[in-house]
Formats: C-alpha cells, sequence, structure tokens
C-alpha cells in the first residue's frame, strides 16, 4: 500500500513538474518588445477613437499622426493602426462594429481587429454634446469592448486585450467636469481581466491647443510618453495574467 502510495505521488509530481517545464512556452515570443496574444507572428496594436487618435492639432505632422504616430517609432517591429474618426461619439461605434463584424472580409477595420493583440478605446469625450449622463456613455464603452472580444473570438479563436483609456481632460466649460466624472467611472472599472488605467489624463491640460481640446505637438508627445510606458510596463502583465487559454 505505501509502495503504490509512493509510487503514485511521485507520478504526481512528475506530473507536475512537466507541466510547469511546458507552461512558459505555451506563450509565444514577444516581437519588438511587444506580446504576441494571438500567435500569427506579429504584435498589432489598434488605437480606436475621435480626432485625438487622428491627430487633429499634431502641427508638426500636418494636423495627423499624434500620440499613435510617435509610439509607433518606439516600436518598429510592431504594427499599429490608427483609427481615428473626428468628433466619433459612443452610439456610432456600436454601430460601426456590429457592421463591420457582419462582413469581415470586406472590411479592412474588421481585419485589424480581427488580428489585433491589443484594441485601446480612447473615444467618449463627445458625447458630452449629446446632454446625456457619463455613466451611458461608459455602458456603451463596455459594450464596444464585449463586442471586439466577442466576434474576435467567434471569427478567430483568439480575442485581443481591449482597454479603457481614461481620457485626456478637455478645457471647454461643461466638457471639462463631464469627461472628469467619466473618467472616474472609467478607472473605478478597472481590472486585470478589463484593464481600464492608460491614464491619459494624466497630462497637463497646458499642453492643449488654444482650441482647448486637441492637444499641441508637444501634448501629443506627452500622450506618446504615457502610451510608450504603459506598453512597456502594463500591457505585458496583463497578458501575463490573463494567460494563453480565452
Amino acid at each position: 500500500m505505501k509502495m503504490r502510495m509512493k509510487l503514485s505521488l511521485h507520478i504526481l509530481v512528475a506530473t507536475l513538474s512537466l507541466i510547469a517545464a511546458m507552461s512558459p512556452a505555451l506563450a509565444c515570443p514577444a516581437v519588438g518588445g511587444l506580446p504576441d496574444v494571438n500567435c500569427d507572428g506579429t504584435a498589432t496594436v489598434v488605437v480606436v477613437g475621435d480626432s485625438l487618435v487622428s491627430g487633429i492639432g499634431d502641427t508638426k505632422n500636418e494636423g495627423k499622426g499624434g500620440y499613435v504616430l510617435r509610439t509607433q517609432s518606439e516600436f518598429r517591429e510592431a504594427t499599429f493602426f490608427r483609427r481615428g474618426t473626428p468628433g466619433l461619439r459612443t452610439v456610432p461605434l456600436l454601430q460601426k462594429l456590429k457592421k463591420t463584424f457582419l462582413t469581415p472580409l470586406e472590411s479592412d477595420f474588421a481585419q485589424e481587429l480581427l488580428t489585433a493583440d491589443l484594441v485601446v478605446l480612447d473615444v467618449g469625450r463627445n458625447d458630452r454634446w449629446l446632454m446625456g449622463l457619463p455613466s451611458a456613455t461608459f455602458r456603451n464603452l463596455k459594450k464596444a469592448r464585449g463586442i471586439i472580444e466577442q466576434s474576435t473570438l467567434e471569427q478567430s479563436g483568439k480575442a485581443p486585450l481591449v482597454v479603457l483609456a481614461v481620457l485626456m481632460l478637455p478645457n471647454r466649460g461643461s466638457q471639462g467636469p463631464w469627461v472628469k466624472e467619466l473618467n472616474e467611472i472609467i478607472f473605478s472599472s478597472h481590472s486585470k481581466a478589463h484593464p481600464a488605467d492608460l491614464r491619459f489624463d494624466q497630462v497637463s491640460k497646458r499642453l492643449l491647443s488654444p482650441d482647448s481640446i486637441h492637444p499641441t505637438s508637444k501634448g501629443y508627445a506627452a500622450l506618446s510618453k504615457v502610451f510608450t510606458s504603459y506598453l512597456k510596463n502594463e500591457y505585458p502583465k496583463y497578458v501575463a495574467a490573463r494567460g494563453g487559454d480565452q
């Protein structure tokens, strides 16, 4: 009886050791310092948002590019897609996501999301002019995240990590306090499974252009510094915490 128990114990220890030895190999190698979540040999980042994502006000780059372009220069082996639509609000974003995944082969946007390892949603500030509550905008952001996660998982077998950005604060009358309240809701929702701690709100409003909402070139450089640090330090931790299985 004792011999059997010892043998069983040895088998259990050997099995656990084998699993531990194999576990690191289950994660695909990083590409250019960024995780390859879907194991396709590339590191792909998609940033979805409004005019701050498109780069309006970035005089150094003729009003386009912004923080996404600057961050891409820090990760030359990775692929970045900048999906910035000036004036974008969360309801049209939901409609666009639903439509694009219905015919993914006909949509470049769908293909970008289906190959993405990381998707950042930097959107919501324009909802202020609908006179709705920040909490309603946050619900739409969660729905957008859910559509991306579910649709990519169903259609490609892997879902990217989707991060909700804490928005850079505008300096326009009632819009500033409204976005601040939205940011508080976004940040309070943060978890390892659903990160919401990309703190663009830490960039000073003194780096806004005269229109009080779009950053100057220095402002975009500051946003890029925040984004670059996040990609290097926080993003890999959340990928590791999530593990290889979905």
